[in-house]
């Protein structure tokens, strides 16, 4: 039975009463018994639908309430438009009769204006009085981000330490994140133009969106924004493929859904006091070196041969720029990553043009001029241009692909100590970028880098210790990344892990293959959607270290400083494993930010190592000592001591320093404990 009704626009959000269908089709209304009265829909059977029309006031996402009753429980239904579902169908539960009534709800991503919408029941045998729709609000704003000198500061000019993840294999794909566990009749999915193709080929175009579309709903979702919130970041970079924006079937278009996800990725993190730098992954053409897959294809990058891809990636920056200006939860505009198929002088025009197109319609926001793997010199100085709000940023991945590339957890952890400290003659390594971009007076952005994956026990310290390092130098830092699955997932062990932050639990969490050559449509649609409810685990050394504070009463790891003058550290074989701080000479200090319950006085354990005799340092808070130590002679630089002092603290958040009078020790860990 199909039936026609004269309905008005209903304003959303609001309350939808489910009689008041434009049209339907097998379903049969009767009066209810719910509170308020009225009528519902009752007789629903699988593969009925009701039509309505609907106004929504804003692009975003909304919470949908669907009230329901029902005798059994194969009742399911979703929200579609045009034939296509655009929510996660929700099971109806056996409410305990026809006219006994609950609510239960989903999520869906709606664009303002008028529009229809159909409520489908996937399985039927249930009743419905009314739907409600709720915007979902996000936080109160975020104070911008903005350049001053070679530091990112807030509105009112306070340095701001950026430190958090890149949302990889989202809406830019990289197989090897999920095992490569997709096939094609001619082997592994490579890049996201084989899939898309495939898929394309086998479905249609139309198909070929609502899958990809199911797939970016679930890989990400609420639950990984509290998980990444949970693991002490406050700044996501989301990657993206230029076809999420632009309509690749129409040039010089937005697609429908333009902005549903990159939308949901602001507003999600901004939810959680949480920043985004939005990165344009994938050019259309491809801009990354001919073997890479991260930019969509793997192939020549076209972008450099070809005037109208060029054209088409400086449109897709002016309607991004026209979308977020104003919006201070985006800290950055990430202009194209890793550009790596043109040479760097033809990257850093491109990026200066890039660059003027984004300021002609954002006055304000940060832009990256994107890195080079042969550095950033082609571009000069940003500042001789009369260019403001403007950062560099690059990669920086020791450890790996011959990079200081050494064998064993130990050896890796020194290997990372050695980079993030100068070395004992004041430079190398890090230090020589820090002295770069001081001299550039321009902030920094390590886009990319990957500190745990090899360095078992130690990853989650190291991970720390680098972002304390950048943050130290006023950088900005975002690891890769957020997440990775494999086939048998993890048993949340950390001294073997993969390169997300977070991966598929071994307990219920399991990835099988797909071939999509073969698997119909809804196989694959239910293959995308597991991943937005497999059991996840994630390395709890990582959560622990990036959430560790120095505090009284316990031990403070020496070599968790946050500011420090000519410290180094390296591995130890005092109890407990870990690292010390080493190579100190006189005058060298280091710093911590400690809160201190109450005035009074306090013990102070240190524990230290030394060859010689005569070492001796103070604990100093503004430059006035408040204990001095002697440091003796221990029989070797991992022989270790526990040397006493005591000292009297002001209550209260404050920095207390280690400075060094006399060098020529080690020192492992400290401790305050109230007399």
């Amino acid at each position: 039975m199909l039936s026609i009704a004269c309905a008005a626009q209903t304003a959303l959000p609001g309350k939808l009463e489910a009689e008041s269908y434009a049209s339907m089709q097998g379903v049969a209304t009767e009066a209810t018994a719910d509170t308020g009265g009225g009528a519902n829909v009752g007789w629903i059977e699988t593969n009925d639908s009701m039509s309505y029309s609907v106004n929504p006031s804003t692009s975003g996402w909304y919470t949908v309430q669907y009230r329901v009753a029902s005798n059994g429980a194969s009742g399911q239904l979703v929200l579609s438009q045009n034939a296509k579902d655009i929510s996660d169908a929700v099971g109806v539960p056996n409410t305990g009769g026809w006219q006994t009534w609950q609510t239960i709800s989903s999520r869906v991503f709606l664009n303002a204006g008028p529009q229809n919408l159909a409520v489908f029941a996937k399985g039927g045998g249930f009743n419905l009085n009314w739907m409600n729709f709720i915007a979902e609000s996000t936080s109160a704003k975020l104070p911008a981000i903005r350049q001053n000198g070679r530091y990112w500061v807030d509105s009112s000019g306070k340095r701001v330490n950026l430190r958090g993840v890149n949302l990889g294999n989202w809406l830019q794909l990289e197989f090897w994140m999920m095992n490569n566990s997709m096939s094609t009749g001619n082997g592994l999915v490579n890049d996201q133009c084989t899939l898309e193709g495939t898929l394309a080929q086998r479905f249609g175009n139309a198909e070929k969106e609502r899958l990809m579309g199911v797939y970016r709903d679930s890989w990400m979702t609420t639950r990984d924004f509290d998980l990444i919130k949970g693991m002490g970041m406050n700044v996501v970079r989301v990657p993206f493929y230029f076809n999420l924006v632009e309509n690749e079937y129409s040039p010089y278009k937005l697609r429908a859904d333009a902005w549903k996800h990159l939308d949901f990725a602001i507003n999600e993190a901004e939810k959680r006091g949480m920043y985004v730098i939005l990165d344009l992954h994938g050019a259309v053409g491809g801009q990354a070196a001919a073997t890479e897959q991260h930019d969509g294809c793997v192939g020549p990058a076209q972008l450099w041969s070809n005037a109208a891809y060029r054209d088409r990636t400086k449109w897709l920056w002016d309607k991004i720029a026209e979308r977020y200006r104003g919006r201070t939860a985006v800290a950055a505009y990430d202009l194209l990553n890793e550009p790596w198929g043109t040479d760097a002088t033809t990257l850093a025009n491109y990026a200066y043009e890039l660059f003027n197109v984004v300021r002609a319609k954002d006055p304000e926001h940060m832009i990256l001029l994107p890195g080079h793997n042969s550095g950033i010199d082609a571009y000069g100085n940003p500042h001789t241009r009369g260019l403001s709000n403007v950062a560099f940023w690059m990669h920086f991945y020791p450890g790996l692909w011959g990079w200081n590339e050494v064998q064993g957890a130990a050896k890796q952890a020194n290997m990372h100590a050695n980079w993030l400290h100068c070395n004992v003659n004041g430079s190398g390594e890090s230090c020589d970028w820090n002295a770069r971009l001081t001299g550039l007076n321009t902030p920094f952005l390590i886009g990319e880098f990957q500190p745990w994956t090899l360095l078992g026990s130690y990853g989650g310290q190291i991970t720390r210790k680098t972002y304390d390092a950048y943050n130290m130098y006023g950088w900005a830092a975002t690891n890769w990344a957020y997440k990775t699955v494999s086939y048998g997932g993890s048993n949340g062990d950390t001294n073997s892990w993969g390169w997300g932050m977070v991966t598929n639990s071994s307990n219920g969490g399991g990835l099988g293959s797909l071939n999509v050559s073969t698997a119909s449509s809804a196989q694959i649609e239910s293959y995308f959607r597991s991943f937005a409810t497999q059991p996840l685990v994630r390395n709890e050394s990582i959560a622990y270290w990036m959430n560790w504070k120095p505090a009284v009463g316990a031990k403070i790891e020496a070599e968790m400083f946050t500011t420090h003058s000519g410290m180094r550290m390296e591995t130890t074989s005092d109890a407990g494993g870990g690292f010390n701080v080493s190579n100190v000479d006189n005058n060298d200090w280091m710093s911590y930010p400690v809160n201190v319950p109450k005035a009074g006085w306090y013990k102070l354990q240190f524990r230290v190592a030394s060859i010689y005799n005569g070492g001796q340092f103070a604990l100093s808070k503004n430059g006035s000592d408040l204990a001095t130590v002697v440091v003796p002679n221990t029989g070797g630089w991992q022989n270790w001591q526990t040397v006493t002092a005591s000292a009297y603290l002001e209550a209260g958040q404050q920095d207390l320093a280690i400075y060094a009078r006399v060098g020529g020790w080690n020192m492992n860990w400290w401790q305050m404990d109230a007399q």
